[in-house]
């Protein structure tokens, strides 16, 4: 109770205050004193811009002013007092980082060269310091193929005729411990399937798996991704693939000005179809569709399948092994279970793809897609984002994030290469995740 009274006192003091010491942002100069140049806002986050890539991003808030590299100052909304009780501590963010990171505790003798630390950049460097340590330790290496794990929500050894679900967590984990660029996720043509002891990865060729020319694509052709997900008309995968990598939950594209349906019987009291695809190529009864996806007796079915049967197809040669087959190798839910033809997703001649500006015709151009889409890499920033913040899954847990809080995080992303190893570290040692 006493702290909490000193932290409302103390917030109360931050609104009114003009400015803070320079050795110290949470403790305030006499009222009417200068500003310290360099002193972070006690109403709200600063903008650091430049290298950090912190940008002024006001975290958890509904950010209220201008986010990225200008430095300018983001002010927190009146509706959200709370946040303005944060004070900058290293000491928090040490141990809040040392179990996100490595697992478990700092040392008394980490915590207290940050405590004892004479200046705020003194304290601000050591903990940096630290930072950079975790991230090079093994167990930030096992923390990663944990974390991969949870997201593709799959791990086991191979038994039998069922392919390891450790590969694509491995090759995942691996790529960002190595500082390699996260398209290869999607792009990479060798070592997609590393072994990991617990302590090294090691390079790893899962068998040939997709079509002459792209037998391996990145996480595309992982068999245990393809057997774990394995169902009727290779929904399963595309559901994890859009939850993973865009980190929203179908409808994978909206289009708002889209025109209704056209008329159909039984259909005439249906609401707006909002997605971008053209309607009448949707596999349903007015075409060649053993599967009504144009059905609307109660939803209309292609404001999701616009997009998913755009994708399936794609993904329906591997079959329940996770094995690529000449032939779709995917069942219809039907009476007789029959294969599924291209005909059940899609009419005749209308082209797959990742989304309707994206056109894919295979495997290498669907990673290509992927790999370009500013949703995906996004999302990726996003995911690490929550992690840190602990906001839980953004798509299980709901934790959606507004893309101006990350923004310039996403920036520097890019312009790293999508070297996802370097976000681990701006997330960790971001202005917002050092105030509590």
């Amino acid at each position: 109770m006493k702290r909490d009274l000193a932290l409302i006192s103390l917030a109360a003091t931050l609104l009114t205050a003009g400015a803070c010491t320079k050795d110290d942002p949470n403790s305030l100069l006499p009222s009417g004193g200068n500003g310290t140049a360099g002193c972070p806002s006690t109403s709200g986050p600063t903008g650091t811009g430049g290298d950090s890539g912190s940008g002024g991003s006001g975290a958890s808030t509904a950010s209220t002013g201008t986010a990225g590299s200008t430095g300018s100052t983001n002010t927190l909304p009146p509706e959200n007092p709370i946040l303005a009780e944060r004070v900058v501590s290293y000491t928090e963010a040490l141990r809040t980082a040392s179990f996100k990171l490595v697992g478990n505790a700092p040392t008394l003798e980490e915590m207290m060269s940050v405590e004892n630390a004479p200046t705020i950049e003194g304290k601000k460097a050591l903990y940096e310091e630290l930072v950079d340590k975790m991230m090079a330790d093994v167990r930030f290496k096992r923390r990663l193929v944990e974390v991969w794990r949870n997201t593709f929500r799959q791990a086991g050894a191979a038994a039998g005729q069922t392919p390891s679900r450790d590969t694509a967590p491995n090759f995942a984990a691996r790529i960002v411990f190595e500082k390699k660029a996260f398209t290869d996720l999607f792009l990479a043509t060798s070592n997609t399937c590393p072994t990991f002891n617990g302590t090294d990865f090691a390079d790893g060729d899962c068998a040939p798996n997709g079509p002459d020319g792209m037998t391996t694509v990145g996480i595309l052709t992982d068999p245990g991704i393809h057997a774990q997900y394995y169902g009727n008309l290779a929904f399963r995968r595309v559901r994890l693939f859009q939850e993973v990598f865009a980190c929203r939950k179908n409808p994978a594209e909206y289009a708002p000005d889209a025109s209704m349906p056209p008329p159909i019987a039984g259909c005439e009291m249906a609401q707006t179809y909002t997605s971008p695809w053209d309607f009448t190529k949707i596999g349903g009864h007015t075409n060649t569709g053993r599967i009504d996806f144009q059905d609307c007796s109660s939803v209309i079915c292609g404001n999701c399948h616009g997009t998913i049967n755009h994708r399936a197809p794609l993904f329906a040669n591997f079959d329940e092994h996770g094995q690529y087959q000449p032939q779709y190798s995917v069942l219809l839910p039907l009476v007789g279970t029959p294969a599924a033809v291209y005909t059940d997703f899609l009419v005749e001649g209308e082209p797959t793809g990742w989304k309707v500006d994206m056109p894919a015709s295979n495997l290498m151009e669907l990673g290509q897609a992927m790999a370009a889409d500013e949703e995906v890499l996004q999302c990726a920033v996003t995911r690490v984002w929550n992690y840190a913040m602990s906001k839980g899954d953004v798509v299980v847990d709901s934790a959606s994030l507004s893309p101006d809080i990350i923004a310039p995080l996403v920036q520097k992303f890019k312009a790293s290469g999508y070297n996802l190893n370097a976000t681990w570290r701006d997330v960790f040692v971001h202005e917002d995740f050092v105030r509590f």
